[in-house]
């Protein structure tokens, strides 16, 4: 029998209708109880997603709409950054970026 491990059974391997029910309704708290701690578990997960997302969310800033306009200021920046690191080793971070009247 399956459930010998969580219930009982007599020698004669009849189980009686109450026993039955019982086994019935542990199985079913049971599911129901995984199925809590899923939801609460993947619930924190997500508000700790959440909190992590609004820490680095990178929001544009006013000076950099030039990047948006211009895709050679793109490319400038990109290029700069990265003769930047092979010069020095370091990351660079690229906080504003104007044009310069020629």
């Amino acid at each position: 029998m399956i459930f010998q491990g969580i219930w009982p059974i007599p020698s004669g391997g009849k189980i009686s209708f109450g026993d039955a029910l019982l086994i019935s309704l542990i199985a079913i708290i049971l599911v129901f109880l995984v199925l809590i701690i899923i939801i609460l578990v993947t619930g924190g997960i997500s508000k700790g997603m959440e909190k992590i997302e609004a820490k680095t969310q990178i929001m544009p800033k006013e000076e950099n709409k030039l990047l948006n306009e211009d895709e050679d200021a793109v490319v400038a920046s990109i290029v700069a950054t990265i003769d930047y690191y092979n010069e020095t080793g370091k990351n660079a971070k690229l906080i504003s970026i104007e044009k310069i009247d020629e």
